[in-house]
């Protein structure tokens, strides 16, 4: 921390008790991404010792509809009772009051997320390692999220949420605590101690386990159902959550490599489609069936899109298209 920036100081500021030097200090404090969880947890001890005023929003509620009933409301002051009654009935009074106490609600659950979730994104292109507070690592893949708890993360909950692909390494806890990753895809893992792969996108799910042990928690025709995973398996769940499980034959993108390294073991050109949309934000049109369920075999490094497509051409023998970000896939 900045000699200048201490907890005494920031106390002192979450009382509003700073000078404007002080202020402009914490101020550029705060521009470094580091400072901003030591700002957050701190702020969070004040508040436990220094509890904020609750607005009472009943009573609120009843001052202001008073106020407008009796007509001090500077928008009807200055009309006749009769345009009154024409233009502002009683329901549009109503509908004013709602509206400010829907748009207080709207604000207060945006910050509040704000402020208690931690989100990490990749864009197109870009792989990113995440530490975990718990000692646990997640890699990633582009184009994706994964979202945690700021504070209490490995002593209250180990809960991520993931939409896209990561691949987790974690860390096993003494009182053998879940780690739970959750997606929007209404299925759930449930892990102790291992390592894995999560794809979570539009078309479908799928969780590979490297090590350890897993469990997939998932809904199916509104039907809550679970299944344990073994090393070197794979579970599939296509967008209706049917499942299917098998050896593992597909992986996603090599941790090690981040991003730049592909293995491919009987993956059909479909799910690799599939792949240049999600993480390269690519539009990919296969010309036949028969060409879409064609798979590929083989590991190799690719530094850029290009690359990929040229290895896939000439892994499938196929001709490959590219105009900006469209692609063609075709029999020659």
């Amino acid at each position: 921390m900045n000699t200048n920036i201490n907890k005494e100081l920031l106390f002192n500021h979450f009382a509003r008790k700073t000078s404007p030097l002080q202020r402009q200090l914490i101020e550029d404090w705060l521009k470094e991404e580091k400072n901003e969880e030591l700002y957050y947890q701190l702020l969070e001890q004040w508040e436990q010792h220094n509890l904020q005023y609750l607005p009472e929003t009943n009573q609120a509620l009843t001052h202001f509809i008073d106020y407008m009933e009796a007509g001090q409301s500077s928008i009807t002051s200055t009309l006749t009772n009769a345009e009154e009654n024409r233009y502002s009935p009683r329901w549009f009074k109503w509908a004013i009051a709602a509206s400010v106490i829907f748009c207080l609600g709207i604000l207060s659950f945006y910050f509040k997320n704000q402020l208690y979730y931690q989100t990490y994104k990749t864009q197109i292109g870009e792989n990113k390692t995440i530490n975990l507070p718990d000692g646990s690592k997640a890699i990633l893949n582009e184009n994706s999220s994964l979202k945690l708890v700021r504070w209490g993360f490995g002593s209250e909950n180990r809960e991520v949420f993931l939409t896209g692909e990561a691949s987790f390494s974690v860390k096993h806890t003494l009182d053998n605590q879940q780690f739970i990753v959750k997606s929007d895809n209404h299925f759930e893992v449930v892990v102790l101690g291992t390592e894995f792969s999560v794809y979570a996108r539009q078309q479908g799910s799928k969780v590979v386990l490297k090590k350890g042990k897993v469990r997939i928690e998932y809904t199916e025709n509104n039907t809550k159902k679970q299944l344990i995973m073994k090393p070197g398996e794979l579970v599939s769940l296509d967008t209706q959550n049917h499942i299917q499980k098998k050896v593992a034959v597909i992986k996603p993108q090599s941790v090690e490599a981040k991003g730049n390294r592909f293995v491919f073991e009987e993956t059909s050109l479909q799910e690799v489609g599939y792949l240049l949309e999600e993480n390269y934000g690519l539009s990919v049109e296969i010309k036949g069936e028969e060409l879409s369920q064609r798979v590929l075999m083989g590991s190799f490094r690719a530094e850029n899109v290009d690359e990929l497509l040229k290895t896939i051409s000439e892994l499938l023998n196929i001709n490959v298209v590219r105009q900006g970000n469209q692609v063609i896939l075709s029999e020659y």
